[in-house]
């Protein structure tokens, strides 16, 4: 190598190589600790830093859909590099450029105690030439599981992160080999290790969540490490597993592709292109260390907020409540119960702006007087008369067919394709890449804070705009990124202008969970499941996606029955509990438990911001009979046991001998039996479908 570049910091080791050709080479990504089998030495293939497919250009190799052997990424060669201090940490850049004149900044940004960096690139045409641009990494980096002796096919497990509607936040554990792209012997060849084949997932749409979380983990068996990513956009995304000629394994990050999302960007003389921005970090550890790593950085990265400070208690109106169907009286009669248990916030949810079928009619956002015939403002001032500020639901980014306001504005203010405006489920959808759709917003939710006092938003998001528009594009996938854009910037106008306003993240509940959207709103709704018991699986594994005090779990009884509110409780208090349900069911007993489970929560959430989740039991799912998730910050441990088709439960702890006390905090009217020994936490339960919080003090 002609020239290297290192960072030793953070519990990191990052290693990069200068070939003298010019190509810049990311050589070693490990901890810091590793005895990494990496050195300056130069492999038979060039492997550049980013990944630059030109329209007509050619690819590199048979290399099958991968987008890991673009023949333009060589093009880029290095012509300095800058280390600067920042107030978080540190960030490297180094630029490159083509003959061509098409420059590139790769960014890597450091945290200050934190093994995650987050990466991205600009690309700029310093050049007279248009240059088509149908893939550029955000990060790529060639050596996972490369450390130790065993090549990475023996060693690698890869963990999937499945999501869908109700059954958020639900990740699958596959041994590499099962994935079929690493090779098999062929007759003349010996090609373990290498192939033509790709693993992929991705998000398709405006929906960044719908499938899939925007993130991963992969581990080495071997070494004990882990990798952790994420990618921070709440569009279109594509996380890439493959093999290269090295017979090494890779993992590229991105937002949209022309080979899966259709995405194609001209960059004309004079124009920049910056990636969505991606996170990467490696620890020695499992799962929990990892996610622990990744749960520092999202705080690290998010818009500072006094709400993730204080993890304010709200109570919103529809899960297994009002449903989207509220009146002046229903809305009181709540008001009540949920100033009596001691919630801060009281969230209105849909509804409140029409008197009959309001779903395709949404889109102006003024009340329904047939709803609130004493006025929306009356039920506003109740609410903030019992101590809580008021919040207000609005699906921001859509218009129904049937408003009346829909019909009368230009189709530029829609997303369109082949002349007419994408319709999803009796929605058009704002084009937030239009100034006057923004500035329309802005009015709409300036009006409700000044007319009404709201301090809260819950944004909704519950249709998708396909494939994107095609006006005044380069392609519909470019259309759908630069409409997130302007979003983002909207959003921290709004916040510049209303600091103190706290606004909620939801898409359908947690389609939408990604921190393109949690790096500026300060919760997420986890996911729209109505069944307690069935939340008890998005509740045990979702602080993998989502920081704990940002994760909304419903907490939500319909029944007025001890197990069914305890269980319901236990779900939401290690993350943040996010109070709904039949509360005019609930005896004065069935209030009681709600409150000390309120209580409690406002005596540890000053834990809750700082800790770190655990997972004892790995991540579960909906075939388990227990579960469990906790939280620790030092030498306290918060441990939730759910235990949804047995009574006995046996949880494994890492803390051996160095457990000093272990009590049952929730409920505080115990009614069952546990012990701890060599390292495990036993439980017996007074039924099935039965939960308690425990907390470990440690040595």
């Amino acid at each position: 190598m002609k020239k290297t570049i290192q960072l030793q910091e953070n519990g990191l080791s990052v290693l990069f190589g200068v070939r003298d050709s010019g190509v810049v080479e990311l050589l070693d990504f490990s901890p810091l600790q590793s005895l990494s089998n990496t050195s300056a030495e130069e492999t038979r293939t060039e492997f550049p830093i980013i990944e630059v497919q030109e329209t007509g250009k050619t690819t590199r190799e048979m290399h099958g859909y991968k987008h890991n052997m673009c023949s333009a990424s060589l093009e880029f060669q290095y012509k300095s590099h800058v280390i600067t201090e920042t107030e978080s940490g540190k960030e490297l850049v180094i630029s490159l450029e083509t003959t061509a004149h098409v420059a590139a900044d790769y960014h890597m940004k450091l945290f200050h105690g934190i093994p995650v960096v987050q990466v991205w690139t600009e690309l700029k045409n310093r050049g007279t030439e248009d240059v088509g641009i149908e893939y550029v990494s955000s990060f790529i980096y060639r050596r996972l599981s490369g450390n130790g002796v065993q090549p990475y096919f023996e060693k690698t497990d890869i963990y999937i992160p499945h999501n869908s509607w109700s059954c958020e936040a639900q990740w699958e554990k596959r041994d590499i080999r099962d994935l079929n792209i690493s090779g098999m012997p062929v007759d003349g060849f010996n090609t373990p290790g290498f192939g033509h084949n790709r693993f992929s997932y991705g998000g398709r749409s405006s929906w960044s969540t719908s499938e899939y979380l925007p993130m991963g983990f992969a581990a080495d068996r071997e070494t004990g490490e882990t990798w952790c990513f994420q990618i921070e956009n709440s569009g279109q995304w594509h996380i890439e597993y493959g093999s290269d000629p090295e017979k090494r394994l890779y993992v590229a990050l991105s937002g949209p592709t022309e080979t899966d999302h259709g995405w194609w960007k001209n960059l004309k003389p004079g124009d920049s292109f910056t990636t969505v921005p991606a996170a990467f970090g490696v620890v020695y550890g499992d799962i929990s260390n990892a996610t622990a790593a990744l749960t520092q950085y999202r705080r690290a990265v998010r818009r500072p907020n006094a709400d993730d400070e204080k993890l304010n208690v709200v109570f919103n109106d529809y899960m297994n409540c009002l449903m989207g169907d509220p009146t002046d009286e229903r809305e009181r009669r709540i008001i009540d119960k949920a100033a009596e248990m001691g919630c801060e916030y009281y969230c209105l949810d849909c509804g409140w702006y029409d008197a009959g079928p309001w779903w395709d009619r949404v889109g102006e956002w003024m009340e329904s007087p047939e709803r609130f015939p004493n006025s929306l403002k009356s039920i506003c001032e109740y609410a903030k008369s019992k101590g809580m500020v008021m919040g207000l639901w609005l699906e921001i980014e859509v218009m129904g067919t049937a408003c009346e306001l829909a019909a009368k504005l230009p189709d530029d203010w829609f997303v369109c394709r082949h002349g007419k405006r994408h319709i999803d489920n009796k929605r058009y959808l704002l084009d937030f890449r239009n100034p006057e759709v923004r500035k329309y917003c802005t009015d709409v939710v300036d009006r409700l804070i000044e007319d009404y006092g709201v301090g809260y938003f819950k944004v909704d998001y519950n249709v998708t705009m396909g494939y994107g528009s095609d006006l005044n594009t380069d392609s519909c996938a470019d259309a759908i990124l630069e409409h997130y854009r302007y979003l983002y910037q909207w959003y921290g106008e709004i916040f510049r202008k209303h600091p103190d306003l706290v606004i909620e993240n939801c898409g359908s509940g947690g389609q939408r969970m990604d921190y393109g959207m949690l790096k500026l709103l300060s919760l997420q709704s986890t996911s729209d499941q109505t069944d307690y018991i069935y939340n008890s699986y998005i509740a045990a594994n979702v602080a993998s996606a989502v920081a704990p005090e940002q994760a909304g779990m419903w907490v939500y009884p319909y029944e007025d029955d001890e197990e069914h509110i305890i269980y319901n409780m236990v779900n939401g208090i290690l993350l943040r509990p996010y109070i709904s349900g039949m509360v005019w069911k609930l005896s004065d007993s069935g209030m009681d438990l709600m409150r000390e489970g309120i209580f409690l929560y406002k005596e540890i959430r000053e834990d809750v911001k700082d800790a770190v989740p655990i997972f004892p039991l790995g991540f579960t799912g909906v075939k388990d009979s227990v579960m469990a998730y906790g939280l620790q910050k030092g030498k306290t441990v918060y441990l939730a046991v759910f235990a949804p088709k047995t009574q006995d439960a046996v949880i494994p702890l890492k803390y051996g001998d160095t457990v000093k006390t272990v009590s049952v905090i929730y409920p505080k009217a115990v009614n069952c039996s546990f012990t701890y020994e060599n390292g495990a936490l036993s439980v017996h339960l007074p039924q099935k479908a039965a939960a308690r919080l425990f907390r470990l003090d440690l040595k």
